[in-house]
């Protein structure tokens, strides 16, 4: 959903609230400049607290419930894949109704806006037509059609032959406190709320209260100016049945006139009710602290990974060096299909290709340095390569040797799935070896090789290494063995742990790195339950069992 609609929403939902505080708790009162205050405070608030939050306010609230009633739930995702969204016939549904809602809405708010320029443009021709004078020492501008008065900020529109002397003081008293008090900013205000918000029945009734307690205030200065009220009273029953001006402006008399004769006589409120408004306070703030809870949770799903094999922060094993490059394409990226991108001319091929073009940093060979640099990146639709990303670092120098080599390759034959072509994350690792002459700064003794394991990791083969029983087996028995960390349920924490290992020619596991944290607490409760499972069916190259890298990613997640 749009961001735009996302913050309507929130607006709305806040004007919602606030006119039902208003509805049940302050409506019978007779605090009108209060009442005032309340509303345009409402307004203000409710197109505000969306931009901002508190984020210490979030975290708060998420740990009390998760320390509270919160389930802790662990998901395990699809082994070596990233999340993936097919395109059906059901996604197709949603995006054409999303698209006709938004249309629709579009409509009709441009609608409401032609007509609010045209009533805008209404008054402003009646400007231009009437005539400036003075009466009783205010200046009026002197309508020619017979129009209830009505006042337009700081002027008077009254038809003034079609009122008597007393009438006509008394208009020009009560129009003259809508001048005085900036009334028609309210007015404003309310009209272009209309504009947007015209599907929300609670800002329409909140528009009428408004209007209705603008009313009541003007009304309330006339008498205050010892007018008598029954013979105010029996002035405005004379006017009900004229036409009135456009709404974007006050009007002398308006439809409600029952209750505007009630409030007049209505005993005045005692002085302790005004504690009543006080409930503005922790209503504003439990939108605070939701609006806080919203952020946190995009800011968990922000930093969440999106299969780019990218290490934790912190980490020592992979050394920041590359910015991430932009791809165009944000389509689904997937880490297994059913038939792996390819190099030109396969696996013998780049590997000719990586021993032709990559060169041995020469103060790397001074230090002696040498081993396996681990890279990743997206094979595209179209072949090319992108989103290099250092998976396991050796040394600078190392690993930026390796992504310069690979930035060079020839576009590949890309992956499929179903059929279609798709964006594939391959990851290839690059070992710098020095032969025995070249190790001049280097006297350590190269360690001592693992009996049967061959140095080499495949990460494609033509059988992929299977967990006893396949995908459900190892689903089930995950669930049964992951254990959701007490300190992390108690703080709130959750996300998704995306854990590589190598599956040994013999079945075992070893070699575990976590891929992407999210908290030490549940990156070693990930680690501990995949140590700890049995041994696999090998991965088999050319009927050969091979070792092979495999990721698994781990979904830790709180849910009430």
């Amino acid at each position: 959903m749009a961001p735009f609609f996302i913050y309507l929403i929130q607006v709305n939902i806040a004007l919602a609230l606030f006119y039902l505080l208003y509805a049940i708790v302050l409506k019978r009162d007779t605090f009108l400049r209060l009442r005032r205050f309340f509303f345009l405070s409402a307004i203000v608030f409710s197109l505000l607290y969306p931009l901002w939050s508190i984020p210490v306010l979030g975290d708060f609230w998420i740990s009390s419930i998760a320390s509270g009633e919160a389930e802790a739930m662990v998901f395990i995702e699809e082994p070596g894949t990233a999340i993936v969204v097919e395109e059906d016939s059901a996604v197709k549904v949603a995006v054409l109704w999303e698209r006709i809602i938004s249309l629709v809405y579009i409509i009709v708010t441009v609608v409401f806006l032609l007509r609010f320029i045209g009533q805008f443009l209404s008054v402003l021709r009646m400007n231009r037509k009437c005539e400036r004078c003075i009466i009783i020492g205010v200046p009026v501008y002197q309508l020619k059609d017979d129009i209830t008065p009505f006042s337009f900020f700081n002027r008077i529109f009254i038809h003034a032959g079609k009122h008597s002397e007393a009438e006509l003081s008394q208009i020009l008293l009560h129009e003259q406190t809508h001048v005085r008090q900036q009334h028609s900013i309210d007015i404003m205000l309310l009209e272009l709320l209309c504009l947007f918000s015209w599907w929300n029945p609670f800002v329409w009734l909140m528009k009428r209260e408004m209007a209705m307690n603008l009313e009541y205030l003007a009304d309330n200065g006339v008498l205050r100016e010892g007018v008598d009220s029954r013979e105010y009273q029996y002035h405005l029953l004379r006017l009900t049945y004229h036409e009135t001006a456009v709404q974007i402006v006050n009007n002398f008399n308006v439809s409600q006139l029952k209750q505007r004769i009630m409030m007049m006589n209505k005993t005045k409120s005692p002085t302790l009710k005004l504690a009543k408004y006080l409930l503005i306070l922790p209503l504003a703030f439990l939108l605070i602290v939701a609006n806080s809870c919203v952020n946190r949770e995009k800011k968990n799903d922000g930093e969440a990974v999106t299969e780019n094999g990218t290490s934790a922060p912190g980490s020592t094993d992979t050394p920041d060096l590359l910015p991430e490059e932009k791809v165009e394409d944000n389509s689904e990226i997937f880490v297994v299909v059913e038939e792996q991108p390819l190099f030109p001319g396969g696996n013998a091929a780049m590997m000719q290709f990586l021993s032709d073009h990559i060169k041995y940093p020469t103060e790397a060979k001074e230090k002696g340095t040498e081993g396996k640099v681990i890279v990743n990146f997206v094979v595209e639709k179209d072949g090319r390569l992108s989103d290099f990303n250092v998976v396991r670092g050796i040394d600078p120098l190392l690993d930026n040797e390796a992504v310069r080599v690979l930035k060079l390759m020839p576009g590949w034959t890309p992956g499929k799935q179903r059929g279609e072509t798709v964006r594939v994350r391959f990851t290839l690792p690059v070992v710098f070896r020095l032969q025995a002459n070249d190790k001049k700064s280097s006297t350590a003794p190269p360690p001592p090789p693992i009996p049967g394991k061959s140095d080499e990791v495949f990460v494609v083969v033509e059988r992929q290494p299977e967990f006893p029983g396949g995908n459900a087996a190892m689903m089930k028995w995950l669930s049964d063995n992951i254990k959701y960390p007490v300190t992390a349920q108690q703080n709130g924490i959750q996300g998704r742990v995306i854990v590589n290992f190598i599956v040994e020619k013999d079945g075992s596991l070893s070699d575990f790195q976590v891929v992407h944290s999210v908290d030490p607490s549940l990156d070693k409760e990930a680690v501990r339950v995949i140590e700890a499972m049995p041994k696999w069916k090998p991965g088999v190259q050319r009927r050969e069992a091979v070792r092979v890298r495999y990721t698994l990613p781990v979904v830790f997640r709180l849910q009430n």
